[in-house]
């Protein structure tokens, strides 16, 4: 993959201070696996990525000896991360990087200790996975121009989403009401609910929208930025225009308008 070291750096003091918790689909967007290598001299041991940014990364340790085995190196280690491979082919791997340890996290989680451990990249990071990180903060962060592009939601938009759309929730004022989606965007959604008695901004003020994606739930923080009545011949509904907290919009999300969007102009 041909990768830009000016567009790495670009997003580097772009992205400087964000990271991405790590899941199945960033995984497979970023092409690695989730268990990773800590070597050190002749000691080795693995760990879990619970996040990464575009100068350090997180990792989960059970192994007692990781922090004794880390001082007696000056904090230093070599991280090998594998591709995103058929599980028996364990040979692929991007080449290993040096990581200094930067901070330690411990905690526990029923009845095993772990420890969450930052380390910096020392020597630079395959640029592979930078570019590709630098590129998830950009679908995440930098999508204000389309901000208010909408996807209709029609037959072809719901085959192409993969939302399951029977499962959409809003939930307010500690109740949760199924919705009928009108339209998506990257920042908001139209959605019509039946809801008995008088529905105000205040009610809406603060509200989670909710729905599944192949089998898990997501979950977006947000408020109603406009509410209209509409009277149909089975009673009266609310049409509800509701604009997400950008800094809390999940990253899955993102790369589904995303994907959305590239599907169509390509």
């Amino acid at each position: 993959m041909a990768v830009s070291s000016k567009k790495i750096r670009e997003y580097r003091n772009k992205y400087r201070d964000k990271e991405i918790k790590l899941s199945a689909e960033i995984n497979t967007f970023l092409n690695i696996r989730s268990v990773v290598n800590i070597i050190i001299d002749s000691y080795s041991t693995f760990g879990i990525i619970y996040s990464i940014s575009m100068d350090s990364i997180k990792i989960i340790f059970d192994e007692n000896d990781i922090l004794s085995v880390l001082a007696k190196n000056k904090n230093f280690c070599s991280i090998r991360i594998n591709k995103d491979l058929d599980f028996k082919d364990s040979s692929d791997f991007f080449p290993d990087f040096t990581g200094n340890l930067l901070s330690i996290f411990t905690y526990s989680y029923q009845n095993k200790e772990y420890k969450l451990l930052k380390f910096e990249f020392s020597t630079c990071i395959p640029e592979e996975i930078l570019f590709k990180v630098g590129k998830l903060f950009e679908l995440k962060f930098g999508q204000n121009q389309r901000i208010h592009e909408r996807i209709i939601v029609d037959k072809n938009s719901i085959r192409r989403l993969k939302i399951d759309f029977d499962k959409v929730f809003i939930n307010f004022n500690g109740s949760k009401h199924k919705c009928l989606v009108k339209d998506l965007s990257y920042g908001g959604a139209l959605v019509i609910i039946y809801f008995n008695g008088i529905l105000d901004e205040d009610m809406v003020a603060d509200l989670i929208f909710s729905f599944e994606f192949i089998d898990k739930e997501i979950f977006i923080k947000g408020k109603a930025k406009s509410i209209s009545v509409i009277q149909t011949p089975h009673g009266k509904v609310f049409a509800l225009g509701i604009s997400f907290d950008e800094s809390n919009i999940p990253l899955e999300y993102t790369m589904i308008i995303h994907n959305y969007f590239n599907f169509f102009e390509d």
